[in-house]
């Protein structure tokens, strides 16, 4: 794809889901740092900084996920209110997938009950896949997911959550599963790296928790009952190769 229209795409699915979802947190008790590649160019910045009605975008610039690690760290190490604090949270969010407005609150809640056991992650387990090629939303349950948080000590913390493979947290950090249900939601939109659609496929379409303003209201001819039924074969193969191995036969 052309990097022009690829990075115009990125940045009108960024204002049409994460954007949104971000500054209508109900917990406004964060820090929002966006990051850029360096060779982003100015116009399309000045372009982000004038549709950024809210002023909550902390521009930074990085050309590698362990200069952005660094540059966190240094960021916190810097900042006169983050040095008031004890405790620091950070979570990623990817520009093309968005939060629902209680993510915030929720995370902060779970940790003031976990407040002598740190470092911590909490991971909100479950979550939504909107296909927007077929407007078919999924309800999604994911292990050490995305967007998972870390928990640390100001004064202990050596990495942010960007020094971590996400799917690994869990298995090296004391971790907590937040059960609230629709925590987060990934767009897939066919340009996506890794993010297939996949989960139950829903009846409804109800996304007002991540305030899209233009998110489909019903899914596309009969899309619906085509990914309830690869849903259902795709179960019905899982429980096949499980029932295979109970008793003795390679999957």
């Amino acid at each position: 794809m052309d990097p022009e229209r690829w990075l115009s795409e990125r940045i009108q699915l960024f204002f049409d889901y994460c954007y949104p979802s971000v500054i209508n947190q109900r917990c406004n008790n964060f820090t929002w740092l966006v990051y850029f590649d360096p060779r982003t160019p100015e116009k399309e910045l000045e372009i982000i900084s004038s549709l950024d009605t809210k002023h909550i975008i902390q521009f930074r610039f990085s050309d590698h996920w362990s200069k952005m690690d660094k540059d966190i760290l240094d960021f916190i190490s810097k900042d006169v209110e983050l040095e008031k604090t004890d405790v620091i949270i950070s979570t990623r969010l990817d520009c093309d997938d968005a939060i629902a407005d209680y993510f915030m609150g929720a995370i902060q809640k779970e940790f003031s009950n976990q407040y002598q056991n740190l470092p911590l992650a909490i991971n909100p387990l479950k979550g939504l896949i909107l296909d927007r090629r077929s407007g078919v939303v999924h309800l999604k349950k994911m292990r050490s997911n995305p967007f998972i948080s870390l928990v640390q000590s100001a004064d202990d913390m050596d990495v942010s959550i960007f020094g971590r493979q996400h799917q690994e947290i869990t298995e090296t950090i004391k971790s907590i599963d937040l059960l609230i249900p629709k925590m987060w939601l990934q767009i897939v939109h066919g340009n996506n790296l890794l993010n297939k659609p996949s989960g139950m496929p829903l009846l409804g379409n109800d996304l007002s928790l991540f305030h899209i303003k233009d998110a489909p209201n019903v899914p596309k001819g009969n899309m619906l009952l085509y990914s309830f039924l690869k849903y259902l074969m795709g179960r019905m193969n899982n429980l096949f190769i499980k029932t295979k191995r109970r008793i003795g036969l390679k999957a």
